[in-house]
């Protein structure tokens, strides 16, 4: 056998090798997606029963719309419980202002108002 039969014949091993890891590569990306694809579904059914279970299916689709677009803002809050539990208390200070017993660097950001709006963005 010539040396250029033994490179020929080593390249085809490495071709196929290739190959072969490339197949690999797609498998491995392709369970990689559907196990994501089956997180995120298991996220969906729990936030679902979530919202069932608060008693959030009295309101219509478009209703709760509005409400997770009001606390999209939250998901970048350090507190978002203790920030909607302060907007939401009967005891809570006016908009614009902080909470007393809470500390101002926390709720500056939710209750600062904006274009003339108030905590969580109604007209005042």
């Amino acid at each position: 056998m010539t040396r250029a039969e033994r490179l020929a014949q080593t390249e085809a091993r490495a071709r196929a090798k290739l190959d072969a890891d490339r197949t690999r590569l797609k498998q491995v990306q392709a369970q990689q997606r559907d196990a994501e694809r089956q997180a995120v579904h298991r996220r969906r059914v729990l936030v679902g029963k979530l919202v069932e279970e608060a008693g959030l299916f009295c309101f219509d689709d478009a209703t709760l719309a509005g409400l997770f677009a009001r606390l999209a803002p939250l998901c970048t809050a350090p507190d978002p419980v203790a920030i909607l539990d302060a907007l939401l208390s009967a005891n809570a200070s006016p908009a614009c202002t902080s909470v007393p017993g809470h500390t101002r660097r926390i709720l500056v950001w939710p209750l600062r108002c904006q274009w003339g709006k108030g905590a969580i963005g109604v007209s005042l």
